[in-house]
């Protein structure tokens, strides 16, 4: 008999989390001895952009309706008005309690399902109601950077799990610090790249309209993240700013979006750099950017495994990033695969990125150490480690 493997995760927005399910989904949608259905909590076409990406044989399921998702975001966007913000709260906790009818619904109707994979760490509150299956919970942030409350809660939501999943080692560690009573329940493994895939879309000029084809003959560094304020974006463009008074001819194109766009623009703005320094939006094939880009620089001060340094890597554009937790100087090695930079510190950051520049031996050093190591992450390797601990 097949296993039934249920994956559950918040949404399929344009995100890290959501491009490494899509990957282990398509992986395990061709396994024959697998049955796998995926639970997703919010019903949102728009922001939903990785739906169309998912395997075609899959099975998925919408906890929250469109209607509810579109109300809800209506009356979130008109919040200062008191009347649609009280209409707002009340929406909240009526999905919290839909959330539970819904999940003790279905585990009732699907009570043959062997394996639940809590992809986002997400469904903790709701453990209660999946009484027969394994459950698995999956980090994808520093474990050490959750404090007070919400560490304690999660404390006690973690004793619900029967595995628990890190993605590097130094988040093995942070699980052994933090939860020492849980470690017994860890296993670690690496975000699955599809290395061929990515290198083939690198080179995928057909995916660019006239406009892009030019830009990417420029001379540029490049920066790809949602647009928030854990990603360092301002740290990004006032480190560009110093390289720029340094002499340097690269512009920055940064890909993605997010809430601190207008916030970006008024900073570009202030540092008189809207000729050098270009918000390109979300894009669907970024690693065409990313392939003809000189350098990727990444100030984010929080991760888990940043996979987007692996896709650049595999797309022979070297990492300059922060120290942050987690997962930075491991896939860099240290600094031998790229340049690892004391976290906040933007002088160094900008220094080391113009000595690269300028040093071409150091450079081509970075793209030859980032071609080994990026095989670490292809997906056969990683997807018969995925099996093991689903049995």
């Amino acid at each position: 008999m097949k296993k039934k493997v249920l994956i559950y995760n918040g949404q399929l927005f344009m995100g890290g989390i959501e491009k490494v399910l899509t990957r282990y989904l398509h992986a395990l949608s061709a396994q024959e001895n697998l049955d796998i259905e995926l639970l997703i909590k919010e019903n949102d076409p728009k922001k939903n952009i990785l739906y169309k990406d998912l395997p075609k044989n899959l099975k998925c399921t919408f906890i929250k309706s469109e209607g509810m998702v579109n109300f809800r975001e209506k009356m979130s966007s008109k919040r200062k008005n008191i009347f649609c913000n009280i209409i707002y709260q009340v929406m909240r906790e009526i999905e919290k309690i839909q959330m539970k009818i819904f999940l003790k619904s279905f585990f009732q109707k699907n009570n043959d399902i062997d394996v639940v994979v809590d992809f986002d760490m997400s469904l903790g509150k709701y453990l209660g109601t999946i009484k027969t299956s394994k459950k698995i919970g999956w980090f994808h942030y520093s474990i050490a950077a959750r404090k007070g409350k919400k560490r304690e809660r999660l404390r006690e939501r973690l004793k619900g799990y029967d595995k628990l999943v890190t993605i590097c080692d130094e988040m093995t560690e942070e699980l052994r610090e933090v939860y020492p009573a849980e470690i017994e329940k860890g296993v670690r493994l690496y975000n699955p790249l599809n290395i061929d895939e990515i290198v083939t879309m690198s080179k995928d000029i057909d995916s660019l309209d006239n406009e892009e084809k030019h830009m990417i003959k420029e001379n540029y560094l490049i920066g790809v993240s949602r647009l928030v304020h854990g990603k360092g974006r301002e740290d990004l463009i006032k480190i560009y700013a110093k390289l720029k008074k340094l002499g340097i001819q690269e512009k920055l194109y940064i890909l993605g979006e997010g809430p601190e766009k207008e916030k970006l623009e008024k900073l570009i703005e202030k540092l008189n750099l809207k000729k050098d320094v270009f918000l390109v939006g979300q894009k669907s094939n970024p690693y065409i950017w990313m392939r003809n880009a000189t350098l990727f620089l990444h100030p984010s001060y929080g991760e888990g495994l940043p996979t987007v340094f692996i896709e650049s890597m595999a797309c022979g554009t070297p990492v300059i990033a922060y120290d942050c937790p987690t997962g930075p100087k491991e896939i860099l090695e240290d600094g031998k695969n790229g340049g690892i930079i004391e976290l906040g510190n933007i002088e160094e950051f900008s220094e080391l990125t113009y000595e690269v520049l300028k040093n071409k031996e150091i450079l081509e050093n970075y793209k030859k150490n980032s071609d080994e190591r990026v095989l670490d992450f292809s997906t056969t390797q990683i997807m018969s480690q995925f099996i093991e601990i689903l049995k």
